[in-house]
């Protein structure tokens, strides 16, 4: 009995041995498993956070880049920028997260971003930066261009350009001179579709493009082409001035603060009556019809509703200008039209913000200024001379017209963008 007791007792030994033994081997597996999970949880917490760092740093510089669009180079210490040596720097919290951002006072600003994020349930935090070399460019570089379909379907359309800040391509007072056009009247579309570009049978001194794989439709008569290739009475585009490599950029506008603009009022000046007077300043209205006569540097903003109508004008005086911001939904400008007296092109500016659907510009005269509408269907009647540039989103036209496009608006500092020239992470 005793030796049968022994047996059974170390029977039951190694049972128990061994179930210690898997109990611990299982143990040590759950804790290599619960380690993987955690080591796995934490990784994909800080590729979470990692990830997040590099938004948070973009969002930096999307401010940066807003604020040198608004206000480079004489306001950049402003709304809530400040100045740290040569450079102006921003720091913002973007909820648990921050960036702080930093562009230097320079001809081409460098632009650094760095996104922090803190890593979720852990004492530490990520860091991801971006760096962007800037330049101010021009918006304006084409006598007229349009994001989506353009047809020149009115009668006798030509394009053709001058200089008015050289006086080899200029009167002296830096008019347009027939005798010294240049061949730089470059007309466009982004769109790439069979039917982008009706080009009818327009006299183009300049090149015609359009969006990838766009098809320009030539009438019989039409020219297009260098100032050799109209000169040689040739017909037909020159080999060459038709392209399908447009990009044409055309930032949205910003509306500037306008909380200080006055409601402009009316009266006599120079003997006649006026609706609006609009001397040095900034100036708001809901409403805009009736006369207006521009004395000084003046911006004005309209609202709800633009119609200039009958024996209507906008006036500008030698040596004033005018910035117009139209909010308006459907806009139209007739009556005598915009009456720019100084005859400069850059005097006039119809700024059409993303709310303004429509413009209809009508008459026969001349017209000069820029229509910068990139948001705008624009229909152009009557026929005339156009001393200027312009920018929509569609354009048709019935009616005679001549574009002049005045090649030196792609330096005038109001129709300037900022664009980057260079990226990398660091």
């Amino acid at each position: 009995m005793k030796t049968a007791s022994n047996r059974n007792a170390a029977r039951h030994g190694g049972v128990l041995f061994t179930t210690l033994i898997a109990t611990f081997v299982v143990g040590i597996v759950l804790l290599g498993y619960i380690t993987l999970v955690g080591s796995a949880n934490r990784d994909a917490v800080r590729s979470e956070a990692w990830n997040q760092a590099l938004a948070i740093s973009e969002a930096g510089l999307e401010e940066a880049m807003a604020h040198l669009q608004n206000n480079y180079p004489s306001n950049l210490v402003s709304q809530g920028w400040a100045l740290d040596g040569t450079n102006i720097v921003r720091t913002r919290e973007v909820g648990d997260s921050r960036f702080t951002v930093r562009a230097s006072l320079a001809l081409q600003p460098v632009v650094v971003s760095e996104g922090f994020v803190q890593v979720s349930g852990q004492n530490t935090h990520v860091t991801r930066g971006l760096r962007i070399v800037t330049m101010q460019t021009g918006v304006v570089t084409h006598a007229f261009a349009t994001k989506e379909q353009i047809k020149l379907n009115g009668n006798n359309i030509s394009s053709d350009s001058y200089d008015s800040t050289n006086p080899l391509y200029s009167t002296p007072t830096g008019n347009y001179d027939p005798n010294k056009s240049r061949d730089n009247g470059d007309i466009s579309t982004n769109l790439g579709l069979d039917w982008s570009f009706d080009a009818g049978n327009a006299d183009i001194r300049g090149n015609i493009s359009t969006g990838p794989d766009g098809v320009v439709d030539l009438g019989p008569n039409a020219v297009i082409g260098s100032d050799a290739w109209h000169t040689a009475g040739n017909t037909g585009a020159e080999p060459g001035s038709l392209e399908d490599d447009s990009n044409v950029m055309m930032p949205d506008i910003i509306l500037p603060d306008m909380t200080s603009a006055f409601v402009p009022t009316g009266g006599l000046y120079n003997g006649t009556n006026y609706s609006y007077i609009l001397p040095d300043g900034k100036f708001s209205l809901a409403n805009l019809s009736g006369s207006v006569v521009v004395t000084g540097h003046a911006t004005l903003y309209v609202g709800r509703q633009l119609n200039i109508s009958g024996q209507d004008m906008i006036r500008i005086m030698p040596g004033a200008s005018l910035t117009l911001y139209v909010a308006a939904r459907n806009a139209s400008i007739g009556g005598q039209g915009v009456v720019n007296d100084s005859s400069q092109a850059a005097s006039f500016l119809y700024m059409g913000l993303p709310s303004n659907e429509s413009l209809s510009v009508s008459g026969n005269g001349q017209f000069s200024g820029v229509i910068y509408a990139p948001d705008t269907d624009l229909q152009l009647n009557g026929g005339g001379h156009l001393y200027g540039a312009v920018i929509s989103k569609t354009a048709s036209m019935n009616g005679d017209y001549s574009f002049h496009f005045d090649e030196s608006l792609a330096n005038s500092i109001d129709l300037k963008r900022m664009a980057i020239i260079g990226w990398e992470e660091i």
